[in-house]
Parts: structure tokens; sequence; C-alpha cells
């Protein structure tokens, strides 16, 4: 395709897409789209990562707030505080999980608030939850201060992370005694939905720990620090990268929703009621409860809710779940490693557009008209493939750009194609609809790039002319002989194209036609020869319409022609400028068939064939032999043959006359020119009419015998004309 061609597509394919992705991308709403397409994408490939076994539920359910509606301490929301420290101490029965996490706020006094305070002071690891928020009036509490200093993260960055304007932390005494606290907000995106966390939250220039955090440090020392985009966080032996994204917060891996819903959650009512049992004697097997307390051994123990009541459901990738669920995930992602890194969106615009561009080169370069068809599925299987094998590495390429930018590209390109081809069809179907047969065009029309290309295969060359035509147009008025030229030529071209033949042009009189081209069909020399049969047929039809009629002059109502068949490889294709083209062929196989044609005259015969016809066809259709002759511009001698009729029509006296043809012929290559003569003249007294063959092979041997032929003399004759 010329230069010039290649810029509409690349125009219409790349750019006006491009165009459209800046516009999304400018107006900030590539973000959400790119995540809720994200999301639907890790919804349909398969999961690689796991939620963590370390890691169960405590969960204030609704049979929990259910089982105790009459319950003078449990039969209201919220529940009295010191049921926590039983519920905490009931893990600890037998070895202790490494931390327990509430993800509950004691930020309001009560009167129960010394049962937490003890429960932190003898139980050991707990993490209380701090609430911060924006906005409101807070009355600053006292301690405040102290309280923040303690529990603040010894972090020193540049980097953004999620800033609060308020805080609220564990009230009075809770907040003191507390072993550890950590921030329980949570920031949805701008869809509603929560996909994204941060390891450490802001508030009055101090750095505080979310739930994930404290789930991956368990009350031990450890170091943190940012590097570039990412949080580094170390303790003992154990270093995770956190990726960070623009505003401080990394993509969370959310799991499958069946993995979600078959997190380990034990309702608090079995725990309360597994106490009550071990308590009374009733089971005297911790293992026999129906909460044994061996299942929160070495575990990270989140205390949540997920009771109606308790109004704490948030909006995950999978639906609406408690937020102690979504804790949960964020915690297994930081303590597993689950974390997913968004890749800029900058990646997956380039990779869109080297898609598009390698689109351009399918669609308007690539002649392979497959490849045009599979070019959708496999842009879609490239771009599947490569966020795959990044989601594998828990990278997140941006998709909304291809998403959107390849439906355009490719409709844009598509629509482009049709339109071009289909000027392209109308153009060539304007040309082939006059030298085809209808039903030879729409199969042609079908491969575009193979017709527009051409291309050199093995075809049947025809050529064919009136006799004596200069003799025949002098006679007539120009009117006839309009008239005689057209019916003439309608007729043998309806012929042609009826046998699957191609017309490639009228010189005069002169029909030159084309079988096996533009569509290859195994059996064109026999076409091609059924055809001249047929034409036979029609002018003799045509003759005798026109001696009944009386029309036209006597010379042209006796009307004869010559045809020349010859088959062989051949360049064909349509040639010449855009506005003026042709299908016609070209070669040395073409050129015979053209010299075939005009040395039919000399033998008298009506079609001359060479011997590449006679061969592949002769079990269908009888051929007589004539001669051995060079033809001007050919050195090879050709073997000819006249093509005289189906197999089933062939005579006694056509099979007599022939052998004695070819015992001439052998006479006459042995140089025995009498013999020779004899049997040609044989030849004629059977057909009982002069043999133009035989005659001229006659003249032959006459002029031999006068003037014999040098030693190497072989027989072949040298037609110095065309």
């Amino acid at each position: 395709m010329k230069k010039y061609k290649i810029f509409i597509p690349i125009i219409l394919m790349v750019v006006i897409p491009a165009i459209f992705m800046t516009f999304i991308s400018f107006f900030r709403f590539s973000t959400t789209l790119d995540r809720k397409l994200s999301d639907a994408f890790f919804h349909i490939l398969p999961s690689h990562h796991f939620f963590s076994k370390d890691i169960v539920v405590i969960d204030i359910d609704e049979l929990s707030i259910a089982k105790y509606a009459d319950h003078p301490e449990l039969g209201q929301w919220p529940w009295k505080r010191h049921i926590y420290p039983t519920l905490i101490g009931y893990t600890k029965l037998l070895t202790p999980p490494k931390i327990t996490i509430i993800d509950i706020m004691f930020t309001e006094r009560s009167d129960y608030d010394e049962a937490i305070v003890t429960a932190n002071e003898s139980l050991g690891e707990i993490s209380h939850a701090a609430n911060f928020r924006d906005g409101g009036i807070v009355i600053p509490r006292q301690g405040i201060n102290e309280i923040s200093q303690r529990f603040r993260v010894n972090l020193q960055t540049t980097l953004p992370f999620p800033q609060y304007e308020n805080a609220s932390f564990p009230i009075g005494k809770i907040g003191e005694t507390a072993p550890m606290v950590h921030v329980v907000n949570v920031r949805a995106d701008s869809d509603g939905i929560l996909r994204r966390f941060s390891p450490v939250v802001m508030w009055n220039g101090l750095y505080f720990p979310t739930l994930a955090l404290q789930a991956f440090v368990l009350g031990e020392p450890y170091e943190i620090e940012t590097m570039d985009s990412n949080l580094l966080l170390t303790k003992e032996n154990l270093k995770r990268v956190v990726p960070l994204g623009k505003d401080g917060m990394v993509r969370a891996y959310f799991y499958t929703e069946a993995e979600l819903r078959n997190i380990p959650r034990y309702s608090a009512s079995g725990i309360i009621e597994s106490l009550e049992k071990l308590n009374s004697g009733e089971v005297e097997d911790p293992n026999d409860l129906l909460v044994p307390p061996s299942l929160f051994e070495n575990k990270i123990v989140l205390i949540g809710t997920s009771a109606a009541a308790t109004h704490d459901d948030v909006v995950t990738p999978h639906g609406l779940f408690p937020g102690v669920i979504a804790q949960a995930v964020f915690a297994s992602n930081l303590t597993e490693g689950h974390l997913l890194k968004e890749l800029p969106e900058s990646y997956g615009i380039s990779f869109t557009i080297l898609v598009l561009l390698i689109g351009v080169l399918i669609l308007f370069i690539n002649q392979w008209h497959l490849l045009k068809n599979l070019y959708p599925i496999i842009a879609i299987s490239m771009f599947v493939g490569l966020f795959y094998i990044l989601y594998r590495m828990d990278f997140v390429i941006s998709t909304y750009s291809f998403v959107l930018g390849f439906p355009i590209s490719y409709l844009l390109g598509f629509a482009y194609l049709t339109y071009t081809e289909g000027k392209e069809k109308r153009k060539f179907n304007n040309i082939l609809r006059n030298l085809v047969d209808p039903g030879v065009v729409s199969v042609a029309l079908e491969n575009m790039d193979s017709l527009k290309q051409g291309g050199e295969w093995e075809i049947t060359a025809f050529f064919s002319d009136v006799a004596g035509f200069s003799s025949i147009s002098e006679e007539l008025s120009a009117t006839d002989l309009a008239k005689l030229l057209n019916e003439y030529l309608s007729a043998m071209t309806l012929v042609l194209k009826s046998n699957s033949g191609t017309l490639d042009k009228y010189i005069g009189d002169a029909i030159v036609g084309i079988f096996g081209a533009p569509i290859q069909y195994k059996d064109h020399p026999k076409m091609a020869c059924k055809s001249a049969l047929e034409m036979l047929s029609e002018l003799e039809r045509l003759r005798t319409k026109w001696n009944e009629n009386n029309e036209f002059t006597p010379l042209a109502r006796a009307m004869v022609f010559r045809i020349g068949l010859n088959c062989g490889l051949a360049k064909v294709g349509f040639m010449g400028t855009d506005s003026l083209a042709s299908y016609t062929m070209m070669g040395d196989s073409v050129n015979l068939a053209a010299r075939l044609e005009a040395a039919a005259k000399d033998y008298g015969v009506s079609i001359l064939v060479s011997e590449s016809i006679e061969s592949v066809c002769k079990d269908e259709f009888h051929f007589r032999f004539l001669d051995w002759i060079r033809v001007k511009g050919k050195e090879a001698p050709v073997k000819i043959y006249s093509l005289e009729s189906l197999q089933k029509d062939v005579t006694d006296v056509m099979r007599q006359a022939e052998r004695e043809y070819e015992l001439g012929f052998e006479m006459y290559l042995g140089r025995n020119w009498e013999k020779a003569i004899e049997h040609f003249q044989n030849v004629s007294k059977l057909y009982q009419r002069e043999d133009i063959s035989s005659h001229l092979l006659i003249k032959r041997c006459q002029s031999l015998f006068q003037n014999p032929p040098p030693v190497d003399w072989n027989g072949v004759y040298t037609r110095t004309s065309k």
C-alpha cells in the first residue's frame, strides 16, 4: 500500500482512539473505569493467591444478637464491654493466639470500661481500634497527645498517605493501658467500592498503623521506611515491600467470593455457649466444645461484627460484606504479601497503541485474508494474555484504553476496509461481469487480495479468429458488419462464459479467452475443449439462421473460424491503470496458443491444440495428430493435434482415415516420400473430400522429393509466419 493510502487507516485506527483515550483520562474517568474493568477480569481469571490460614474472625453475628435477645446484658447492641474480655480470654485458654485485634471501637465511656482495662493488663497482645475522620467538631480529650505519641509509627517520608482531620482513640484508661492501637478507617474509591487500603494513615502530622499493619507486625519490633513509591516493612528476617499508589494506598487482592464467604468465622454466641458448658462441667474435654479453644492457637484473631444492627457493612468487588471481612482481607494481603501494584496508565495506553498499529498492518498491509478475520481474536488474546501474566506477577495494567480504544479502532478500520474493498469490488465487478460468468465473478471476489495480486499458474489460453474476415467486411455495410460481429461475438462469448472461461479481450473479430483464471479449476483444459466444440455447434446454428433469413452476404453466411488452445504456466491478473484495467494473461504458453490459431489455417482444421491439451483430455475428447512444427519465436518443436469431437462421437471412417494419416507421417519421417504420398491420398478418399492436412503433407513430400533435406533432418516443420 502506498504511503498516502496508509495515512487514513492510521488516523482512524490509532489517532482517533488515542484522542478518545486522552479525553477519558483528562476528565479523570479512567481510574474508576480501570478499576471496575479490572474487577471484572479478576472475577473471570483464575485466582492465584489464597486467604491466609493464620487469620480467624470472632463474629458478633445475627445469631449472637438473636440468641441472647432476652439477656439483660447481651439483648441489645452495643453489648456491655465486660463481654469482650470473656471472648478474648476464651481464645487464650490453651496456646494463645499471636494477637487479638478488635474491630469494635471503645471511644465513649461506659460503666464497664474497667473490664477492658483489666483485659489489657492481664491478657497481653490486644490491639484496640481508633477512629479517624474528616470534619465535625471534636472536643479535645485529656491525654490524647500522650496516647498519640505512644502509638504513632516512626516514619519519616514525603510520600502521601490518607490524612484525617480528627482522631478518636480508645477512651480513658482503655487507651492508656492498651498494648496496641490500630486505625480501622477505610476509604472506598469514587464509585463506592472498597478495593484499596493503606498500611498507615496520618493525623496531626503523625502516622498511625492500620489494622492490616498491626496484623503483620503482631506487636513485635519492626522498621518502617519508604523507598521510591514503596513502603518497606522489616521485622526479624521478614521483609515486605508494599507498592503504593499516588495517594499512599495499595490495591488489595480480594481473593474469590467463595473464599471470602468461607473465611473462618466463629459466632460469639458459640464461644459464650462453649464457655458456659466448660464452666458448668457439662463438657470436660475442650475439643468437644462447639467452638474449641484450639481453633485460635497461634492465630491472628479479629473480633468484629456482621449483624445488621451494627451497621458495619462495606461494598467490596464481590458485593456487600461485613467490614471485619474486608479488614481480614487487608490483613491477609499484608501478612502473606498478596499486594497488587497498579501500573501507570501509560503502560496500558502504550500497549493499546502497539496493538492498534499492528491492526493497521494486519488489515491494510497484510495480504493473508484469514489473518484479517482472526485479528480481533489475536488482539483480545494478546491483551488478556498480558493482563493475566502481569496479574500472576501481582501487577495490574490499565485496561480502559484497550477495552474502549480497540473496539473503536477495529470498527473504524473495518468500516474503512469494507468501504475501500467494496469500492474495489465494485470496480473489479464492473470489469469481470463482462468477462466472466456471474457465478465465477462472485467466487473470484471472495478473495480480493488474491484477485488484485494475480499470480503465475497453469491456465489454458484460448484464441479464435474468423477466417477471411477482411473479405467479409468489405462486402458488408457498417451497420450489417456491426450486427454480424455483435451476433457472432455475443454467441461465442456466452459459450465461453458458460464453461467458466474468462474473456480476456476482443481484437476485431478475434476472441482471446482464459480458462483456469481468475478461479483456478483443475479441469480447465477440458473446459476449453468443451467450449471450442460448443462454439462450432453454435456457429452452425448461426449460419442456419442467417441462411433461413437470407441475412448478410453468402460469404458472411459461410463464415468459419479457427481456434488455438494451449495449456501451460502463464502470468495472470489485472493489468492497466486504476481507472482502466483488464484481466489478462502473458507468457510463452499464451503466445503458443496464438500461433496455433494462426497455424490452423494451414491444416484446414477448426481447432488446433498442443500436446499439453491432448495428453490431459484424450480420455474424453478425440484428437487427430497432424504434425510436428516449430512456431515463430520458439526453438522447441511442438506436437500439434486437431480437436475433432467427443470420444463418443468418433466414427470408424475417422479412425481409418487417421490411421492412414499416421502411416503416411511415419513414411514421411522415414523419407519414403512416395509411400507417404500414397497414404495421405487415401485419407481424402476415406473422407470423400479433400483433406487439407493431407494435401499439405503431400505438397511437402513432393518438395522434399525434389530437394532432399539434410542428414540431420527430423521432420519438424518450421513456420516462418505468425
